[in-house]
């Protein structure tokens, strides 16, 4: 499955369920097809193919020089119904969100330039008493975005707007249901003051707890406004089907997804009394692929050095290091720095949100310590390879008690796969890794004694450490100049 085919099966999905719990309602006009783009972050080509789709099955209404139309017509009580069926959900997705976000929002934060500045200034001074509630959200929303452009990080961009198109829960009139997401000027222009003298005078932790408490407050006025909505939903049925909200999956394509998958399995020690991989047919019948797919995962591992096909025999594991894929390799092709980007931008968002996610681990299974230190054991001595960061990353995901950050970093870590082409670059290159050993034993002590308190320091100290020194990598390496690696922040 291509790029553009995840694409537009995410915008239509999001779009229909947004159709679905209210937020387009019957006989409203819909947005233009620049203003889609620009809302969900999607080219027009994508844009056109859905609005074609969505005005083939009766959702919307087109007509030549016209705006479109929301023609699909929906009781208020089944878009109660399609809301309160993912209170859930998005309950999950607030309490995880405001653990990741207002992070990301203060490391922007720390790099905002004079323009940003302005920017910030024109948003508070366009707030009016004149403004409609959507507005209000609109100026909060071209805020955020804001602040996180500095990162030059599209991974985090997406995130910024899918979460903001997931969370939107629209206010459906019933008796006796205030309207939870009333606001005034004053309130509005009071947080815009705040946050931007935050900004202005460093205050970036202060900045940081502000956005933290904003989740906090949102989610818990969302959430007592969908309880309240259920005893309007009665016997009306409740479509209940998977959202998935976040869409870092569109920049990994299937057999890449599935190859990590198979990454995966060979790092937990699947394979370790196997002779051979699964071949074709078995992975054809395993994951119900084609056999071309299947064929694109074999050849994706072998072009990654993580396997080797030997000829009418089957593919073995060469994930202790085999250096005859090197000379193939051309790190110069424009879509292996595309491929090498996004695995620096989804480290780079491990990297800083992982003190804060890791913060929230209560619970360490018996065994996770021994079972990643035993695994260790046959990783090279300063832990900086593969097998050392998949177990790491492995671990964390694992820990994490919120569905929303697993659904997050999973998908994050499928883009990391794409980090095994840094095998292809001389060693010389590489700084000294000697203190990575310490940090990797030092999550291992902490899960082994289960000291829940001592992983946020130890999984950023690690994260963060493994980060730094890739991006050291490619600071020395000779590489397209056009090529423009995300950097660190300053802490």
């Amino acid at each position: 499955m291509s790029q553009n085919q995840q694409l537009y099966q995410y915008l239509y999905q999001t779009i229909t369920s947004q159709i679905y719990n209210g937020t387009f309602i019957y006989g409203q006009e819909f947005p233009s097809q620049h203003e889609i783009c620009l809302q969900y972050n999607v080219g027009i080509t994508t844009v056109r193919k859905v609005m074609k789709i969505l005005a083939e099955e009766g959702f919307i209404h087109t007509a030549q020089g016209q705006p479109s139309v929301v023609a699909y017509r929906i009781s208020r009580e089944n878009q109660a119904a399609f809301l309160v069926q993912s209170r859930d959900e998005i309950a999950d997705a607030y309490q995880g969100l405001g653990l990741l976000m207002p992070v990301l929002y203060r490391e922007g934060a720390k790099r905002c330039n004079a323009s940003d500045l302005r920017y910030f200034d024109h948003i508070l001074n366009s707030v009016s008493e004149q403004m409609e509630l959507q507005d209000h959200y609109r100026l909060a929303n071209s805020f955020f975005t804001a602040i996180l452009r500095p990162l030059k990080n599209k991974l985090i961009i997406d995130l910024e707007l899918d979460s903001e198109n997931y969370l939107h829960v629209p206010y459906l009139s019933f008796p006796g249901v205030d309207n939870p997401f009333a606001t005034t000027a004053a309130r509005t222009e009071t947080w815009f003051k705040n946050a931007i003298y935050q900004i202005k005078q460093k205050q970036f932790d202060d900045f940081c707890d502000g956005a933290s408490e904003l989740y906090y407050a949102s989610g818990q006025r969302v959430d007592s406004y969908l309880y309240t909505l259920d005893k309007y939903t009665e016997g009306t049925p409740k479509k209940k089907e998977e959202i998935r909200w976040f869409r870092a999956k569109v920049h990994s394509e299937l057999y890449a997804r599935l190859a990590m998958t198979i990454v995966r399995r060979i790092i937990s020690g699947e394979f370790d009394n196997e002779p051979y991989l699964p071949s074709i047919p078995k992975l054809m019948e395993e994951y119900k692929i084609t056999k071309n797919t299947a064929r694109r995962v074999i050849n994706l591992l072998n072009a990654l050095g993580i396997a080797r096909t030997i000829d009418k025999k089957g593919s073995v594991i060469t994930l202790k290091g085999d250096i005859t894929f090197k000379s193939e390799l051309n790190l110069m092709e424009p879509v292996i720095q595309e491929r090498l980007s996004f695995f620096l931008e989804a480290l780079q968002i491990v990297a800083l949100t992982a003190r804060s996610c890791a913060a929230s681990i209560t619970f360490i299974p018996d065994n996770l310590g021994s079972s990643m230190e035993n695994r260790l054991r046959t990783a090279s001595d300063n832990r900086m390879c593969p097998l050392s960061f998949q177990l790491l990353i492995n671990a964390f995901i694992q820990l994490l008690p919120y569905h929303s950050l697993k659904n997050i970093f999973r998908q994050l870590d499928d883009l990391l796969i794409w980090g095994h082409y840094m095998q292809a670059i001389d060693t010389s290159f590489y700084p000294d890794f000697s203190d990575m050993a310490p940090a990797m034993d030092a999550v291992v002590a902490a899960l082994k004694d289960q000291r829940s308190e001592a992983l946020p320091d130890a999984f950023s100290n690690a994260f963060s450490m493994v980060y730094q020194n890739v991006c050291a990598v490619f600071s020395k390496y000779p590489i397209n100049p056009t090529f423009n690696p995300c950097c660190f922040p300053g802490k």
